[in-house]
């Protein structure tokens, strides 16, 4: 049997949001599985801080990212996966 819709095999699970800019333009915030991924750029410009938070965790990455988009790799692979 095929499933197809929202509940498709990589779907997105109700709650889930994609990666947007918010309105202070240094910081870009998506939604997945319940918890708040978060990449914000550094003040001195040096790269870009990756952060997960949800219920009991809050995880950052070690060192700045060179690229916005490696910050989000990484917070979507603590999150259990690109989607």
């Amino acid at each position: 049997m095929s499933r197809h819709g929202k509940h498709a095999a990589g779907a997105s699970r109700p709650g889930d949001e994609p990666w947007a800019r918010t309105s202070d333009r240094s910081t870009w915030r998506a939604y997945r599985g319940g918890l708040v991924l978060t990449v914000t750029r550094a003040a001195d410009g040096s790269g870009w801080q990756a952060t997960v938070e949800g219920p009991n965790t809050v995880e950052r990455s070690a060192a700045p990212f060179a690229a916005r988009k490696a910050a989000q790799s990484w917070c979507e692979n603590r999150a259990g996966g690109a989607s």
